[in-house]
């Protein structure tokens, strides 16, 4: 079975779309959540012994207004601005959770707040792939200031439990 999240048109060539992932034999797929509107799942069998047990599974269509905090930043197909002017705490979410997260995207978050203000930042679950203890793969980088030229707080991978993070300012 071949799983496609990342579609963006129910139309598309799935040659050109990023692939999900193949899976056959006894192990099953992890929950996946699309990435837009649309998920292709393509089953393939052949003319050997097939099993009785083939393969069930679920589906529900979500609202994705959850994945979407703050303004879109322009021309960013993962990209967020959070004012407190517009809202003072909220939930901010990877495009997929708590699915398999995409391959190959990067997402910004900027949160903003008052001049007399910090940003507490609190990760209640983090498990990205863990490469070694420089984070040379998948990472969230968090910088105190208002760009990717701001001072690095850190670089974080793998399993994190109880990450809490602060700005030193309100940017």
């Amino acid at each position: 079975m071949d799983i496609f999240t990342e579609a963006t048109d129910p139309n598309k060539d799935l040659l050109k779309t990023p692939f999900g992932g193949r899976y056959c034999g006894k192990i099953s797929p992890r929950l996946r959540i699309s990435w837009h509107k649309t998920i292709h799942i393509a089953f393939f069998t052949d003319n050997n012994i097939t099993t009785p047990d083939l393969f069930s599974g679920t589906y529900k269509f979500i609202n994705d207004s959850k994945y979407s905090v703050g303004v879109k930043a322009p021309d960013q197909d993962c990209g967020f601005v959070v004012n407190v002017d517009v809202k003072k705490h909220g939930e901010f979410l990877s495009p997929t959770y708590p699915g398999v997260y995409p391959k190959n995207i990067t997402c910004y978050w900027k949160f903003v707040g008052k001049h007399d203000q910090r940003i507490r930042l609190e990760f209640r679950d983090f498990d990205l792939f863990y490469g070694g203890p420089h984070c040379p793969f998948d990472h969230v980088k968090m910088f105190d200031g208002g760009d990717t030229f701001a001072p690095l707080i850190g670089t974080y991978c793998g399993q994190q439990r109880n990450l809490v993070v602060f700005s030193s300012s309100s940017s």
